[in-house]
This record gives C-alpha cells, structure tokens and sequence, in this order.
C-alpha cells in the first residue's frame, strides 16, 4: 500500500469516526502513544468496516484471531463504551494483549486459546517469523503457492468452544463478532451455534485455499450458512491475492448484520 492510499484510509476512518483519529495517522510517530495500534491501515480499514454495519452502540465486541489487536482498538475507538473479547491462541502474543487489557481498564478480556468444533488440544501451524499466520489447518500447496512460507513450525494448542467461552464470561449477546483464523472458520462456527442466535453483527474471513476437506466452495458455503441463520449480506470485500496472479482473490472478508440491527 503505498503513501497516497494510506492517506485515503486514514481520512475515511476519520470520517467514520468523526474525529481526527490520530492513532490512525499514518505520519504520527508510533512513539507518540504509549501502546500504540500495530498496522494503521489495517486499523483504519477496521474502522470503515465497522461503520458500515450503522450500528448505533455495543457493548460487547468479540475479536476471535485477535493477533496485535488493532480489530479491538478499531472497535473501541467506535465503542467506547463496549467490553471486549479477545481470542488469541498464539502465546507470544500475550504479553501485549494483556498490556491492552490494562490500558482499556478491566473493560477488555483476554482467552488464551483457539476455539473450534469442540473442546480438544490440537497442533496449531504458526510461519516462522509472521506472528499474524497462525492456522489449525495448516499451509496447503495451494496455500504456499498464493504466500510461500520458508518454514513452519507447531504448537500443541487448547482448543474451545465459543459457545463455552461466552458463558464463562456471562457475556448475555454479542453486538459485533470478528472471526479471522486462518481457514478454521467454519469449525469456529461449529461451536457457536448458540451465540450466533445473539450476534447483531459479524465480520468473517473465508479462505479458499485453507479449508476443511469437506468443504468445496468455501465463500458460497459460507454464505449460505449465514444467509441460513437470517443475516443480511453487507459488503463482500477480498482480502488476499495469489502472488502469482494477482488478479486472483483467495480470502473474503464477509461482512454481514441482523436487519434489525442498525437501529438498536
């Protein structure tokens, strides 16, 4: 991304915001802040895709692949006032995580694990130097071919449910839930049955080229499982290109709301 479309993002996620956003200011030295966002950019696109979901307040925010955190930032920057859950398996990203947790004031949680179908300890693939690949699926050769990676290595992991972890945290409904895990999408949602019965919003990163065997067509798929459980399609927004032709998409980003969720 270069200067000029960083700038772009930046004064979009300002206006979303209606404020200068200067944890988003490309130009701001990340010194200025005591914790400051990771990837402006991402932050700021974060920003926009809230907004575009017209949600009138939260009060809890569910960030699932949590990595660095700049969904929850993006996210309490639009909701102040909402609680936030962060889901993250990967252990070196904790310490900042829980730095986060303090800054936010008791407001911000942290689950040290990775969720799925069902409780388990699994072996967690994670690309050696790129703390944001992580995948319970591991690199396929469709994979590799789109993002090479030199070397890999595994981690045993706790896996849960998030219905499981909800109700632990006695968290009554989610207004907005983020799901990014690397193509173990569709077992997340395996276990929360339940707490998508009470989600207002949900923003959901489908890849095509890390997947489960028995899913062929992962974006129709996944769509039709949301459409199933009566959200409405907001923006269909790709994420990730094939190196090798990059006119190819192979992550979605889907963003989707209850229809009556705008005006709660």
């Amino acid at each position: 991304m270069n200067a000029f479309e960083k700038a772009q993002l930046y004064l979009r996620a300002s206006w979303a915001l209606g404020n200068l956003n200067l944890r988003g200011l490309p130009l701001l030295p990340k010194g200025f802040f005591n914790l400051p966002v990771y990837n402006r950019s991402a932050y700021n696109e974060f920003v926009i895709w809230i907004h575009r979901f017209h949600l009138k307040s939260a009060r809890w925010v569910v960030d699932v692949g949590a990595n660095h955190g700049d969904f929850a930032e993006a996210a309490a920057a639009y909701f102040p006032e909402a609680n936030v859950l962060l889901v993250e398996p990967l252990p070196h990203l904790h310490e900042e995580l829980e730095r986060r947790c303090i800054r936010h004031g008791g407001k911000w949680l942290l689950e040290k694990s990775a969720l799925g179908a069902e409780e388990a300890v699994l072996p967690l693939h994670v690309a050696a130097g790129q703390d944001a690949i992580g995948s319970m699926v591991g690199f396929s050769p469709e994979y590799q071919q789109a993002n090479p990676q030199t070397e890999i290595d595994q981690l045993r992991c706790k896996v849960r449910r998030l219905d499981a972890v909800v109700a632990e945290q006695n968290i009554p409904f989610i207004d907005l839930l983020k799901i990014d895990v690397e193509g173990f999408e569709f077992q997340v949602l395996k276990g929360a049955t339940a707490v998508l019965e009470r989600t207002r919003a949900l923003i959901v990163e489908v890849s095509l080229v890390r997947r489960p065997a028995d899913v062929r067509d992962p974006l129709a798929e996944m769509l039709d499982l949301l459409l199933a459980r009566e959200f409405h399609v907001v923006n269909v927004i790709p994420s990730f290109f094939d190196r090798s032709r990059p006119w190819r998409p192979v992550e979605f980003n889907i963003l989707v709301r209850r229809p009556d969720a705008a005006g709660v």
